[in-house]
C-alpha cells in the first residue's frame, strides 16, 4: 500500500492559483511524493480546530507535517497543542514541526514532548534553544529546490537585465539598499503575492534574466538561508547576493556573485557585478549552480533525510 503523509498548514493559493504559495508546502510535497508518499492537504487557516481533530483521526494517516502550530495569531498553542495530543492518542500519530523563520526562538519554547514528535529547524540558533524547551529530537533542515530534469527554455518577455522578486519595502535596510541599487542600475522588481508575482515562472525567468537580485533579510542568524537561493540557483540563475551566515557550509562561492553588506561599497560591487553579468557569458556558472542545487538541495533529497530522521536511520 502506498505510503501517505497530511501536510497541515497554509495549503490554499491567495491568488487563485491550482497549487499553494508557501514555499515549505510546494517542496514538502513533491519531496514526499517523488520519496513515494502520497500527500493529502488540510489547510490550518479555514478549518476549526475541531475540524482539523476530526479529519486527521478519521484519515487515520499517522505522518502529519505542519509549519503554523505555533501562530498566536492565528489559534491559541495550548489549544492547538491539545488537539494535536488528542489526535496522537486516537491514531499514533507522529506530528513533525517544521519551522524555516529567521528567528533565535520559535514563537512557543515550551515543552512539547506529547504532542510532537520531530521538529525540523531552519537555522542552528533557533535549532540549539528549541532543543532545549520542546524536549523533543530536533534537527537543522533548511530550505530546498524544486525538483527539475534540466533548465528551462528562454523566454524572450522575461529577458530582463536585473530582476528583484519580493515585498521591497518589507524590511526597512533592503529596501534602503534597493534604492541604492537602483541610482546604479535598472531594477525589475516583482511584488511577491501581488498581480506582479511570477513565481509560478521562475525556471523561465532564472534563464532568461541576465540577474537575479537576492536581497536577503535573516542574513545575521547562523544557518538561515531564505527561498531564494534554492529557489533560483535550483533554476540556473545568475545571482547576485548578500551572503547569509554560515552559508558557505551549504551552498560554494563560485555558484554565484556575492557580498556582504548594505554599505555604499557593497552597491558598488554589486554595480561591478551587474555589469559582468551583462557582458560575461555566466553559462557554466549558471549550469553548474543548477546541477549542484539540485543533486544536494533539491526537495526529493531533502525529505528523504527528513525521513530517515522519522525512521530513525
Amino acid at each position: 500500500m502506498e505510503k501517505k503523509a497530511v501536510i497541515l498548514g497554509n495549503t490554499k493559493s491567495p491568488m487563485g492559483r491550482p497549487e499553494p504559495y508557501s514555499w515549505f508546502v510546494l517542496t514538502y510535497t513533491q519531496g514526499l511524493k517523488l520519496n513515494g508518499y502520497e500527500v493529502v492537504y488540510l489547510d490550518y487557516k479555514s478549518h476549526s480546530l475541531k475540524q482539523i481533530k476530526e479529519k486527521l483521526i478519521s484519515l487515520k494517516i499517522p505522518l502529519i507535517f505542519t509549519h503554523l502550530s505555533f501562530h498566536f495569531n492565528l489559534r491559541p498553542v495550548e489549544q492547538v497543542l491539545q488537539m494535536q495530543r488528542d489526535v496522537t492518542r486516537a491514531i499514533g500519530a507522529k506530528f513533525i514541526h517544521v519551522t524555516m523563520d529567521a528567528r533565535q526562538n520559535d514563537r512557543y519554547m515550551g515543552d512539547v514532548s506529547d504532542a510532537f514528535h520531530m521538529a525540523f529547524v531552519g537555522n542552528y540558533e533557533m535549532l540549539e534553544n528549541g532543543r532545549r524547551a520542546w524536549r523533543i529530537p530536533s534537527f537543522y533542515s533548511p530550505y530546498s529546490a524544486l525538483c527539475y530534469d534540466k533548465m528551462a527554455s528562454y523566454a524572450p518577455d522575461l529577458a530582463f537585465k536585473a530582476v528583484f522578486t519580493g515585498g521591497p519595502r518589507t524590511h526597512p535596510d533592503r529596501w534602503d539598499f534597493i534604492q541604492k541599487l537602483q541610482k546604479r542600475f535598472p531594477i525589475k522588481i516583482f511584488q511577491t503575492q501581488s498581480s506582479e508575482d511570477i513565481r509560478h515562472r521562475t525556471p523561465e525567468l532564472s534563464v532568461s534574466a541576465k540577474c537575479i537580485l537576492g536581497l536577503c533579510t535573516g542574513y545575521n542568524i547562523s544557518g538561515f538561508i531564505d527561498v531564494r537561493p534554492w529557489q533560483f540557483l535550483g533554476t540556473g540563475a545568475c545571482m547576485i547576493m548578500r551572503r547569509f551566515k554560515k552559508m558557505d557550509d551549504l551552498i560554494p562561492r563560485d555558484l554565484y556573485f556575492g557580498f556582504d553588506k548594505y554599505n555604499n561599497s557593497d552597491a558598488d560591487l554589486v554595480a561591478e557585478y551587474y555589469q559582468r553579468a551583462l557582458k560575461e557569458d555566466t553559462t557554466a556558472m549558471r549550469e553548474k549552480a543548477f546541477k549542484y542545487i539540485q543533486q544536494n538541495h533539491s526537495c526529493k533529497v531533502r525529505v528523504k533525510e527528513i525521513l530517515n530522521k522519522i525512521e530513525g536511520k
